[in-house]
């Protein structure tokens, strides 16, 4: 289970093996590792070097090709239950690099919840060492970015999705006062290779951007997170917080990391795709050198075909988890728009969600409303205008046909409850499966069962607690 994922540009100057001796750096200077400086001295070259000690086990890989090079890392570290997986890639084509880190985690034994990872210290290693690359109109750094009066037309890009940034937008607001709910110096570096944080410099700055983005940016000291090409918002206030500014920094950079891990890495740019070029490396320098060796042909291809399997295992997985996020976050909008009243912090798991448990709820106080009153009149009046017209009751429907005979997870119940939005993972004897990336929706299964009433419970304790 990824646990932890980012991705951004880094300094044109610098290469992949620039990265892979930092990324070496790294895990040599931990204090947690047996691992000897000594073992990485020389770098491969178009090939691989794996490096092993105790529970411990890196492999360092580079391919070019005549249009980028690419290179990573991958650690493997088993410790107290739990294989850590951390895989670093480098890839440069023309001017520009990339860098992503990659954090996974699975249970060797029986685990309910795994536990987050934290931020690897490698990202704010390269950005203090090598340096960030422009993303977009604004540069990777572990600095607050503070925007100018005439940046208002580049800030409403950013607040509406259509700027080139691939990094997510933390929007401090300038409260009545003139003053800042956080300090945007100490957030920055807190989620720097997570997000931006960009200030705004003005109240007056604030009222000519909120006419260019329909209101949809945060104002009076709040802050928002806006995700690039999308409308999505998240809302944070600071009284919320206990008016405690590092539990909000917190808060941010949680559901930074949350969402970042439900987030598809850009393809070129991954250990699964440094494994495929190295694949075809390897088979085209068997070609050049007219091997006759099947054995060496078996195992390039073998190696090849099995990074793409596990690619295309990982996009159906990712498939799942945009379609979720993209109901969590875009289709929030939709809702606001038709609605009287002004949506809190909850978003749509899937279209019209909000919209729909509002209406059951009028449906269900009509019942305990005076016969001929003016509430009664309004709250018909507004069941009547607004249909019920969202999948709920398809989704309820799926879930327990799904379930009802449920004894184990076989391939089509699976597929079925993915296609509803559910996340699926082992947990030792159990799967736990989670309703459209809300970890407050989480359900666990048991990989067997022999009561025959286990799958209607169970979907039962579900659409009790969905709808």
């Amino acid at each position: 289970m990824i646990t932890f994922s980012t991705e951004f540009p880094l300094s044109s100057e610098v290469t992949v093996q620039d990265v892979l001796r930092l990324a070496c750096r790294w895990l040599t200077g931990s204090p947690h590792t047996s691992l000897e400086e000594s073992s990485f001295e020389s770098l491969p070259k178009d090939d691989s070097l794996t490096v092993k000690a105790g529970h411990e086990t890196v492999i360092l890989a580079t391919a070019s090709t005549a249009e980028y090079e690419i290179a990573g890392l991958q650690y493997r570290k088993t410790d107290k239950g739990l294989n850590w997986v951390t895989a670093i890639v480098a890839r440069k084509e023309d001017e520009e690099i990339l860098f992503s880190v990659q954090v996974s985690c699975e249970s060797l034994g029986t685990l309910v919840n795994l536990p987050a990872a934290k931020k690897p210290f490698i990202i704010k290693q390269v950005i203090k060492t090598l340096g960030g690359g422009e993303d977009g109109q604004i540069p990777v750094a572990d600095k607050p970015f503070v925007l100018k009066d005439q940046h208002v037309h580049a800030a409403a890009a950013l607040i509406k999705g259509e700027a080139e940034n691939k990094l997510p937008i933390v929007y401090v607001s300038v409260g009545f006062n003139g003053t800042l709910a956080i300090d945007p110096a100490r957030l920055a570096p807190f989620v720097s290779g997570l997000a931006h944080v960009v200030v705004e410099p003005s109240r007056s700055f604030s009222t000519k951007l909120r006419h260019l983005v329909r209101g949809r940016n945060v104002y009076d000291g709040t802050i928002g997170v806006y995700w690039p090409q999308s409308s999505a918002r998240k809302s944070y206030f600071l009284a919320r917080y206990d008016d405690d500014p590092i539990a909000l920094q917190r808060a941010i950079s949680d559901e930074l990391q949350q969402a970042l891990s439900n987030r598809r890495l850009t393809t070129n740019c991954t250990w699964l795709h440094l494994q495929e070029e190295l694949s075809r490396v390897r088979i085209n320098a068997l070609r050049e050198n007219k091997s006759s060796s099947v054995d060496e042909y078996v195992e390039a291809f073998d190696t090849e075909l099995k990074a793409k399997e596990q690619r295309i295992r990982e996009a159906d997985n990712e498939i799942y988890k945009l379609k979720a996020e993209l109901r969590r976050y875009d289709n929030n909008a939709g809702s606001d728009s038709g609605m009287l009243l002004t949506l809190g912090e909850e978003q749509d798991l899937y279209p019209q969600e909000i919209h729909d448990l509002i209406i059951l709820a009028l449906k269900e106080s009509v019942k305990n409303t005076h016969e001929g009153s003016r509430r009664e009149h309004v709250v018909n009046d507004l069941i009547a205008a607004n249909a019920i017209g969202s999948d709920m009751e398809e989704i309820e429907k799926c879930i327990k046909e799904t379930l009802s005979d449920y004894r184990k997870m076989s391939s089509k119940k699976r597929s079925s409850l993915e296609s509803l939005g559910f996340t699926i993972t082992e947990d030792g004897k159990h799967f736990k499966i989670v309703f459209r990336s809300d970890n407050r929706y989480t359900f666990i299964l048991p990989k067997t069962s022999s009561d025959h009433r286990a799958g209607k419970n169970a979907a039962s304790d579900i659409t009790n607690k969905l709808f």
